[in-house]
């Protein structure tokens, strides 16, 4: 039986899209390995992507033959059952990539001459030892291997309608968590409590897994933004920021907000509302058309405006997101990609004291006509027992 994760319609598109791409960069294929990618290309995850580096998975995309699924035997059945790509085919090699299988099938879909893209470049990562991509590119002599990652990202960062609806959930699901774990933590509790506390409530949300969770509490601690959580026990006066990703169906979103053991001061209310008007004033400024820049610099502006230093300044305000947790374009004054409709990305201009650290991440579409805001979930500082 075949378990199909999105639309055949929609899976037909992103192949179309990538012998588009094929034709207007002069490739005669392309090679994919990266968990992202091959699950974009075929709706197949390995089981355990992070458990071993020696089971390579290879979607083989020819400009004008139908594409090859190759696997390791113990993931073939799964692949047949979920792989919108029929011809699935298996390798039995555990300890590399299988070099020869993967040139024979390259030579059979004329593969082995001509340029053909692989994943070497920006945000882009090969899942194969570099010795057996260099095997593989001395079996192809007539082959020129070049970076794809430019046709990648052209054709990833603008979503489809069933890649929205799965960030659109992944929002949601990060708003219902985020307002549920504030109500339930107290004093008391540690950073690593917490952090249990909230994997728990977005399991039970419907989040297919947490990503990365970051807890900050307590004077000395706030500009620790990459911080994991400590053994450190939230006290009375405390501010809590929890900064975490969440999983549905493979797509991400990232999330930050925060609240006071006790309740807010009016001070720590006074720089929570300014962050917010500054992170609203870069969404408002986000529609087709627009360089990525601009939004980083509307952020830039209104905390001059508001006399306050951007201490929570990284390089950028946000970056994109999708099947990875970060993904182009960076909302920098460095990165001038222009924004088009279906782009998702994240605005989190934020501000470090010793009151707290202040980030109200959004995560943002952009639709025909401007943008609309995928997270929810209350943006003021909660109130956290005490």
């Amino acid at each position: 039986m075949r378990y199909l994760e999105f639309p055949v319609e929609e899976m037909e598109l992103r192949l179309a899209g990538a012998r588009e791409e094929m034709e207007k960069a002069g490739l005669s294929g392309m090679v994919v390995t990266a968990a992202a990618n091959h699950f974009y290309f075929t709706g197949f995850r390995k089981l355990a992507n992070w458990a071993t580096f020696t089971r390579t998975v290879f979607v083989f995309l020819p400009r004008y033959r139908e594409p090859v699924l190759y696997v390791q035997d113990f993931a073939g059945p799964e692949a047949v059952s979920r792989s919108f790509i029929r011809d699935v085919r298996t390798f039995g090699d555990i300890m590399g990539a299988p070099v020869e299988g993967a040139a024979e099938i390259m030579r059979e879909l004329e593969m082995d001459r001509g340029k053909i893209g692989f994943e070497l470049g920006y945000e882009q990562r090969l899942d194969m030892a570099v010795q057996d991509w260099m095997a593989l590119k001395d079996r192809l002599p007539e082959a020129e291997f070049v970076d794809a990652s430019p046709q990648l990202w052209n054709l990833r960062m603008v979503k489809h309608p069933h890649e929205i609806h799965c960030l659109r959930e992944a929002g949601r699901i990060a708003g219902r968590s985020f307002d549920r774990v504030f109500r339930e933590i107290s004093a008391g509790m540690t950073e690593k409590e917490v952090a249990r506390q909230l994997v728990s409530i977005m399991a039970q949300e419907g989040a297919e897994l947490p990503g990365f969770i970051i807890v900050v509490s307590g004077t000395g601690n706030y500009e620790r933004i990459s911080a994991r959580p400590t053994d450190r026990v939230i006290r009375s006066g405390d501010l809590v920021w929890i900064d975490a990703g969440v999983n549905f169906n493979g797509y991400w979103t990232d999330y930050c907000r925060a609240g006071v053991v006790g309740g807010a001061s009016a001070e720590q209310r006074r720089l929570q509302a300014i962050v917010h008007e500054v992170t609203m004033k870069g969404c408002q400024a986000i529609a087709p058309g627009v360089p990525v820049e601009e939004v980083y610099k509307t952020c830039a502006r209104e905390f001059l405006a508001h006399g306050l230093p951007w201490s929570l300044e990284c390089g950028r305000a946000g970056h994109g997101i999708g099947l990875q947790l970060t993904e182009p374009p960076s909302v920098a004054p460095c990165d001038a990609t222009v924004l088009k409709p279906g782009m998702v990305i994240t605005v989190e201009p934020g501000y470090v004291s010793d009151l707290g650290c202040f980030d109200i991440e959004e995560n943002v579409l952009v639709t025909e006509t401007g943008f609309e805001i995928l997270s929810g979930g209350a943006r003021e500082l909660h109130h956290i027992a005490d």
